[in-house]
């Protein structure tokens, strides 16, 4: 069975395995055929109903290196495994003065590019960006976010339901505390004033899907203005903790990746909890849909 397992899936951290889990739905487990370690995977459908092979990582715990480490020991488990999918929670790039750039709480982020914003040569007080040669995200699989992201454009998208719709609502019911939160615990609420990108309608209850750079770093970002500079500077829309070392170590293995993102805060002092579960759970349906369209 190993060798019909043609994906697999990192998270970093319980709570975002748990809402893979609750989304995908129930892991089979099977020995690996390398030594005695054993293999859990999901089975989904794609398109035309044939079976797709997921395996699922576990958690890697947080940072870069660790994110490695695991996506190196899965690759070794599933030589098979063609690409990787990290699923997880990111801060989220806010823009107040434009609706189509705005990354709000709650939406999901795919990226097509990474960054290592850490990876610098310092000297004389000036940082250099070392960390912007890393390989993008699997074309194909960008393709098929497209094709999913299209959904968005109709002028009846926010009452007709996405593909990922309804993963998010099974993730919610299966997963304690993974309701949206209400509006009013995004700290953004109300100081939204739109000067562009009036186009790009969308609903204040439901995710809205970006596709952009996304900035890993060994950083636990709540710093506005430093947020700010690197957005300015790289054009990052999500700052996470993982998304390098698994990019890395998929191209050691000649494998690609894709790095999908819940939003559950902005990177500055005002980070809480609050939409960690809801956000994971939204990463874990787009990811699936992902997979089922391509």
């Amino acid at each position: 069975m190993y060798k019909k397992i043609s994906s697999a899936v990192i998270n970093a951290i319980p709570h975002e395995y748990a809402a893979t889990k609750a989304v995908f739905g129930e892991a089979e487990t099977i020995p690996s055929g390398f030594g005695t370690e054993k293999i859990r995977y999901v089975t989904l459908q794609d398109a035309a109903g044939g079976d797709i092979y997921v395996a699922l990582a576990g958690t890697s715990g947080q940072g870069i290196a660790q994110a490695a480490s695991a996506t190196a020991q899965v690759l070794v488990s599933c030589p098979f495994v063609t690409k990787v999918i990290l699923i997880g929670i990111a801060a989220g790039q806010p823009n107040l003065n434009d609706q189509e750039k705005d990354v709000r709480l709650g939406d999901i982020v795919v990226g097509d590019k990474l960054i290592q914003y850490d990876h610098i040569k310092r000297s004389d007080g000036v940082s250099e960006l070392r960390g912007d040669n890393i390989a993008p995200a699997d074309r194909k699989l960008l393709q098929a976010v497209d094709r999913l992201r299209s959904l968005q454009e109709r002028t009846d998208s926010w009452t007709t339901l996405k593909p990922w719709d309804r993963y998010i609502e099974k993730g919610c019911a299966e997963i304690r505390n993974a309701g949206r939160p209400q509006s009013s615990e995004d700290p953004n609420l109300g100081k939204r004033n739109y000067l562009k990108g009036h186009a790009y309608v969308r609903s204040d209850d439901a995710p809205y899907v970006h596709v952009g750079t996304i900035g890993s770093a060994n950083v636990l970002l709540k710093d506005a203005i430093f947020r700010d500079d690197l957005n300015r500077k790289h054009g990052i829309i999500a700052f996470e903790m993982e998304g390098a070392g698994v990019a890395i170590a998929a191209a050691s293995f000649n494998r690609s990746y894709i790095n999908v993102r819940g939003i559950c805060d902005y990177g500055d002092n005002r980070k809480d909890d609050n939409w960690q579960t809801y956000a994971s759970v939204c990463a874990a349906s787009f990811a699936r849909a992902i997979l089922e369209e391509e």
